[in-house]
């Protein structure tokens, strides 16, 4: 019996972290949203952010004379 009760406090320390831990994340994960909350509107995609051109380079619209299929 010695032996049971020292390990009380520690057992009840355990016992109450472990149920706030578990209270503490039911009331994170559980939230649900109101149906007055407005739905968050959809952000526009943003088109892909490109490396900047080297200095020789130009960007290529179409065919030009330059491409040697003559």
């Amino acid at each position: 019996m010695q032996y049971l009760s020292a390990l009380t406090p520690p057992l009840l320390m355990c016992a109450a972290v472990l149920f706030a831990v578990g209270a503490f994340l039911r009331h994170e994960m559980g939230r649900k949203r109101s149906a007055e909350e407005e739905e968050p509107e959809e952000i526009p995609p943003r088109p892909p952010i490109l490396p900047p051109q080297a200095q020789g380079e130009r960007s290529v619209t179409g065919s030009s004379a330059g491409d040697g299929d003559s």
